[in-house]
């Protein structure tokens, strides 16, 4: 019989609120291993960027006296997240599935910084580059795989600008940071962490977390100067998960690394769970272009830090998980099949947190159809939504802009497309013919969201009538975003036109677009008055930033009368 497609098929929580999110609550944990069981994921994940610091303090450099004494809840907190990992190790090992921790390097606990000052080199500056930290990365894995000895290994984002300390972000001054070479030091932490994992026989994961094609070559190539056994992690769009970005060009050009490939279930750059759309297709296509190229694993996140109780189980985007386990077992599974199996298990209710979700509600087979089509109609008006002819337009909160610079910013330098695909900034160049294409894509998106509640028969579903309500708000809720999604694009895309040109036309079409969107935040602030929806629907209409946007692009077209 044939194997698997992927020997490596992983499932990931991701949480940087320490303790609040699916990752260390029972409840949530059980019901993912069982979806792992039954859609045969064998590698679950734990990521968190400091979670190295949350599971161990060296004992070389804090003393469990010391740490008692004078960091007693903070040295609880550690001892407890051991505890849990232990269990949850414990938990997938009888199932099957490793386990592994996913981490942002180099990272410290703040107390680092009383009990050895000398890492602060100017100005009171850590110091990304201070031989101390090669000896405490050590120090800090050794002790994790000795407490943690049914661990499976370690993923890490080594030198990301997310992690506290990085080379990349240059923020110490000193000579010695001026002059290292950034080949060098990437080395050292991949070293670092390399060689007590090896010696304990535990994998370590680099990933590729690059925000340009040069970091990027950095990291990949500083784990073939360590050792071949290193895998390597690489998202399967570059920079982020962009659906609509091209193939991350570093797949298959690893040398002889063992490769794994990332993706985001939840989508959070489409929406954020909040938003129901399929990548299933996407999904099968990038799949088999990385089993071309030699890939051997692939992984889902499946919730994001940034939102707490959310994450794929209670959203429609399940069904992107379910395409997840079942393709990277077999890229060819017909789509069909997946969406059955995915509906079979049951629908949750997006208006409800996750904590507080019933079991999800079975779809009968003669509905199933209308969800594929409702899926996927969606998943084609979130690109013309949410993306400007294929440049995200939001930045990875799916809040509006506040400014006009922020909102060119995350389509220009942020994403940096240019880097992969060059020349592709023209296509949102302010000229003439670019604005009326810009505006013409989102109003097709408004349209094609209106359309949705067709599309899906919503009213005619066998449905309990409150799970029916629920989604009726909800496409309701769905429809007022993407009009405020043009509005704010009006005002950018007008505002930057009418500076370009300061021709009075195209001066009073940004006033007028101005003006509309200051009107759109009205109704939007009438819309959710007195409502109790979860906290990140109030997020996604944050009237701080569409009050500001408004007020810039107002300004900014005034002052060239």
């Amino acid at each position: 019989m044939k194997g698997p497609d992927f020997a490596v098929r992983g499932f990931e929580f991701c949480d940087h609120s320490r303790f609040q999110t699916g990752m260390w609550r029972g409840k949530m944990l059980d019901r993912a291993l069982a979806l792992m069981r039954q859609l045969d994921f064998n590698t679950l994940i734990f990521h968190q960027n400091d979670l190295s610091d949350w599971v161990s303090r060296p004992r070389a450099y804090f003393p469990p006296a010391l740490s008692r004494a004078r960091w007693p809840v903070r040295y609880a907190n550690v001892e407890n997240g051991k505890s849990h990992l232990r269990e949850v190790i414990r938990k997938a090992g009888e199932q099957g599935a490793q386990f592994f921790l996913e981490v942002k390097e180099m990272s410290f606990p703040e107390e680092l910084l009383e009990v050895h000052p000398e890492v602060m080199v100017v100005k009171g500056t850590p110091c990304p580059t201070h031989p101390f930290w090669w000896d405490f990365i050590r120090a800090k894995y050794r002790e994790i795989v000795e407490d943690l000895p049914g661990l499976g290994g370690v993923i890490v984002s080594a030198g990301t600008r997310e992690s506290k300390l990085s080379l990349a972000v240059h923020a110490c001054p000193c000579e010695r940071c001026r002059n290292y070479a950034p080949s060098d030091w990437y080395v050292n932490i991949v070293r670092a962490i390399h060689e007590p994992l090896q010696a304990r026989g535990k994998t370590l994961v680099v990933r590729d977390f690059a925000y340009d094609r040069s970091e990027q070559n950095l990291v990949v190539d500083a784990c073939s100067r360590v050792s071949e056994r290193i895998v390597v992690a690489l998202k399967n769009t570059p920079h982020d998960f962009y659906p609509p970005f091209p193939d991350n060009p570093r797949i298959g050009t690893v040398g002889r690394h063992p490769q794994w490939i990332e993706f985001d279930a939840w989508c959070q750059f489409s929406g954020m769970g909040f938003i129901p759309v399929s990548v299933a297709g996407d999904i099968q296509r990038r799949l088999r272009h990385a089993r071309a190229l030699g890939a051997i694993g692939a992984m889902w996140r499946v919730d994001l830090e940034l939102i707490s109780d959310a994450s794929v189980f209670n959203s429609l985007n399940l069904v992107n998980v379910f395409a997840a386990g079942i393709l990277a077992r077999n890229v060819d599974e017909p789509l069909d099949n997946i969406y059955d199996a995915w509906l079979a298990y049951g629908i949750a209710d997006h208006l409800k947190p996750e904590s507080e979700q019933p079991p999800p509600c079975p779809i009968v087979p003669a509905e199933r159809g209308r969800f594929r089509r409702f899926m996927e109609a969606s998943w084609n008006a979130v690109v013309k939504s949410l993306y400007v002819r294929g440049f995200i337009f939001t930045d990875g909160t799916c809040q509006f802009p506040f400014s006009v610079d922020h909102a060119f910013f995350v389509m220009l330098t942020f994403q940096g497309r240019d880097d992969w695909e060059p020349g592709a900034s023209r296509r949102i160049a302010p000229t003439a013919e670019n604005v009326e294409a810009v505006l013409r894509e989102k109003h097709e998106a408004e349209a094609e969201v209106a359309a949705l509640p067709g599309v899906l028969g919503l009213e005619t579903l066998t449905l309990p009538e409150n799970l029916r309500a629920s989604y009726r708000q909800l496409l309701s809720l769905y429809q007022l975003y993407v009009r405020g999604l043009t509005r704010c694009c009006a005002a950018c895309f007008r505002t930057r036109r009418a500076q370009v040109t300061r021709a009075p036309a195209d001066v009073d079409a940004a006033l007028r677009a101005a003006a509309e969107l200051a009107a759109y935040g009205d109704e939007v602030e009438r819309r959710l008055q007195g409502t109790y929806y979860p906290h990140y629907v109030y997020w996604y209409f944050d009237l701080g930033y569409l009050r500001r946007l408004a007020a810039d692009a107002q300004a900014k077209a005034a002052a060239l009368t």
